[in-house]
């Protein structure tokens, strides 16, 4: 049977744990009535966690408060993360270690928007060392990396794996954030839409069961995956959340609800979906998307109200995880009439 904590029982929990002071928050909370109308469907409300300060924004940055607490704790001196050349998390990753004053390599590939643009210049400007290399040999790249920095006496930190489950402990920290303001404005959303990778919807799940809310969420999967395991998998994860915070909260996978459906061709791959849903949002709203997450959580937000799942008469909550640096490599994919733009 699972217990039910008030928002201070939760406070006190989390700040038992070891904690970096790196975002600018509260992040907004704001209402986008001219998207809502443009799409005939409900109230849609926008957390904006794209704007939380550090090297344009985006979750990681409220993620690693709690996540790279550890690599603090444990003496780590460089931060290390290997994903798509335009990933955000990389340039996250850079400027936070800017920011502490420690090394910071980034192990990208040499995929099709490995040009120096968007979040690539970016972890360049932040002093980040860059490897790109073939996609295929960036697994064995990481290795030879991490193995290297150890030879030469370092302790390296890899911002995916290490201290990850502390990633979506910071969501649980930031669900306290985002109740308490939809509280102040008499807010109770029928859904959450997140880009469901893991850490933020698990942590944000964990802290709604925590105070005994049904809200719902719904996760858009990025990439593709069994939508199924997915849950499993976020399910086993919430456990280690609340087994780390010390809550007696059983999250099972009826509470985890994610699409892989709007993932299109693959991982980072524009689709129509996205493609409409940045358009909208930004001449409606002047809210910029990302191409790669948000673009396609609001895709499947969109594709759902036109499916009727949402009605006029409900609100919506959408939370925008950030990642529009990496727009700039995508300027020819973004259905725009740009003089000179390749693809």
């Amino acid at each position: 049977m699972t217990t039910t904590y008030t928002p201070e029982e939760l406070r006190e929990r989390l700040d038992r744990l070891p904690r970096l002071r790196l975002a600018a928050l509260p992040t907004p909370l704001d209402e986008l009535p001219r998207l809502s109308e443009s799409v005939g469907g409900p109230r849609i409300w926008v957390k904006r966690e794209d704007l939380t300060g550090l090297a344009f924004g985006g979750n990681k940055v409220r993620e690693f408060e709690y996540s790279i607490a550890q690599a603090v704790e444990a003496g780590c001196d460089v931060l290390v993360h290997a994903a798509a050349a335009q990933s955000n998390q990389s340039r996250q990753t850079a400027a936070v270690a800017a920011r502490l004053g420690m090394k910071a390599v980034q192990v990208g590939r040499a995929d099709a928007h490995s040009q120096a643009q968007g979040n690539l210049l970016l972890s360049h400007l932040f002093g980040a060392e860059v490897h790109l290399p073939p996609v295929s040999e960036q697994g064995a790249a990481l290795e030879a990396t991490m193995a290297r920095l150890r030879a030469q006496g370092h302790r390296p930190f890899n911002t995916s794996s290490d201290g990850g489950l502390y990633r979506g402990i910071a969501y649980v920290d930031g669900f306290l954030e985002l109740w308490a303001q939809l509280e102040e404005r008499g807010l109770q959303p029928d859904a959450v839409y997140v880009c469901s990778g893991a850490h933020t919807h698990t942590g944000m799940v964990v802290a709604a069961r925590a105070l005994g809310l049904s809200l719902r969420f719904v996760g858009i999967s990025p990439s593709p995956r069994d939508d199924g395991e997915a849950a499993r998998s976020m399910a086993r994860l919430a456990a280690e959340h609340c087994r780390i915070l010390d809550l007696d909260v059983e999250v099972t996978t009826r509470d985890i609800e994610s699409y892989s459906d709007f993932v299109g061709p693959g991982y980072g791959v524009v689709t129509d979906g996205s493609r409409e849903a940045l358009q909208l949002a930004a001449r409606t709203e002047g809210v910029v998307l990302d191409p790669c997450y948000t673009g396609k959580t609001m895709a499947g937000l969109i594709a759902h109200v036109r499916a009727g799942w949402w009605t006029p008469g409900q609100t919506i909550l959408f939370v925008h995880t950030g990642g529009t640096p990496a727009l700039f490599a995508y300027a020819g994919e973004l259905g725009l009439e740009l003089d000179g733009a390749a693809g």
